[in-house]
């Protein structure tokens, strides 16, 4: 059987150790309302920095979902 893995992003391949962050993105509830219609067209930006050197390693960015206040993503990223 195929294993199924997701994209490691920021991950450095001639690393000895690692370690891998698993963020799930969820749900919105009750967004601001910030088109003119009084919907929105959300999603979530996630970064994964390097602290102490404040250097960007990974940016990624869940789906779009269209005219809602209440979004569902249910997506998830892993960041080693």
């Amino acid at each position: 059987m195929a294993a199924n893995y997701e994209p490691i992003y920021g991950l450095s391949e001639d690393e000895n150790e690692t370690r891998v962050l698993r963020v799930k993105v969820i749900a919105g509830i009750d967004l601001a309302k910030k088109d003119i219609i009084g919907a929105s067209d959300p999603y979530v930006k996630l970064s994964l920095y390097v602290a102490d050197e404040n250097r960007e390693l990974a940016l990624v960015q869940t789906k779009t979902i269209k005219k809602t206040l209440n979004p569902k993503w249910n997506e998830e990223f892993y960041f080693g």
